[in-house]
């Protein structure tokens, strides 16, 4: 069976492990993968809105961070099923200690994905570091310092997605963590807005509509006064992904 791996350079950590995974079986699958970081028309082509996305046999569509179990079901000629990720979500709202993301504090972030390696942190701070920002998204720490949630963005520009570009866009690349008791979320999405309002007239972002990944679900962000702009993917088996938009600063020339 032939699994093609596209991905979105280290933008999410867990690409490195998924990749040092995919390794472990070439002799059993065959593999190709596609970094779409500068291949827009790439990216385009395959209706990418995801940090990964993974094709079998050139029409079998998955969006879910790869595991063991799914590798060997396909080295065993199984097309593995798929579901989206639901979870109940809170919209109480607790605000704790909300920090600046710089590159000095990347391994924090990195907690949010649950599988954190020395690699997989070096990798998305070596992704960050190429755009040169002094801030790339905010965090959300609780009072001993762990991560509880976090935002994070890039230029438009940047974006090999298939969104509107322009220098005065940003995009939201992540927003992460929250449970079925409380918001961690909107703290650090409301500190990023602030932060970008100084640089960009909009942020742009997509969401599922009842999927938390990526991002979302799409309520968070029209409670957050957001507005949905419209389907921009859909595959009826796993997600309907929208674009949402935020005006920001309307005075920036």
């Amino acid at each position: 069976m032939r699994l093609d791996f596209y991905y979105f350079s280290y933008q999410c950590p867990l690409n490195e492990n998924m990749i040092d995974l995919l390794e472990e079986y070439r002799d059993k699958i065959d593999i190709c993968l596609h970094d779409i970081s500068h291949n827009f028309e790439l990216a385009e082509k395959m209706s990418m809105f995801y940090p990964t996305l993974i094709v079998l046999d050139e029409h079998k569509r998955y969006y879910s961070p790869l595991r063991k179990n799914f590798l060997e079901q396909v080295a065993a000629g199984i097309y593995p099923t798929e579901k989206p990720f639901m979870p109940s979500l809170s919209g109480k709202v607790v605000t704790k200690h909300v920090l600046p993301l710089v590159l000095e504090n990347i391994a924090l972030a990195c907690d949010c994905c649950g599988d954190k390696t020395e690699g997989n942190c070096i990798k998305k701070k070596e992704f960050l570091a190429s755009f040169k920002q002094k801030v790339y998204g905010f965090i959300h720490v609780d009072e001993s310092g762990k991560l509880i949630g976090g935002a994070e963005y890039l230029p438009s520009a940047a974006i090999p997605y298939a969104i509107p570009r322009n220098e005065k866009t940003a995009f939201i690349t992540c927003v992460y963590m929250s449970d079925s008791q409380f918001d961690y979320k909107t703290a650090p999405l409301k500190a990023l807005e602030s932060y970008l309002s100084q640089f960009y007239t909009e942020v742009l972002a997509i969401t599922d509509v009842n999927g938390i990944f990526p991002n979302g679900d799409i309520g968070f962000f029209i409670q957050n006064g957001y507005e949905d702009r419209g389907i921009i993917f859909e595959d009826l088996n796993y997600c309907s992904l929208h674009l949402v938009s935020k005006k920001l600063n309307p005075s920036i020339e």
